[in-house]
């Protein structure tokens, strides 16, 4: 499932997210047809998420650290 990061903008009373161009080809979507969305406000959860398959030993990181200063 194709994901993207979008600016949420004000359209008169209302918000709205605009699709970027590539994603709405690569889903072929057109005005008027509806589309599930699954809405997670960006933020530091998301960085730290990007972390959980992370592999590196916190001690050689630390160390090397060390070394380099």
């Amino acid at each position: 499932m194709p994901q993207t990061r979008a600016p949420v903008r004000r359209w008169g009373s209302s918000l709205g997210i605009v699709l970027p161009p590539e994603m709405v080809k690569e889903l072929r979507l057109e005005a008027g047809r509806e589309v599930m969305v699954d809405i997670r406000p960006a933020g530091i959860e998301e960085a730290f998420g990007s972390l959980k398959n992370w592999t590196v030993d916190p001690r050689k990181l630390k160390d090397e650290l060390r070394r380099r200063w």
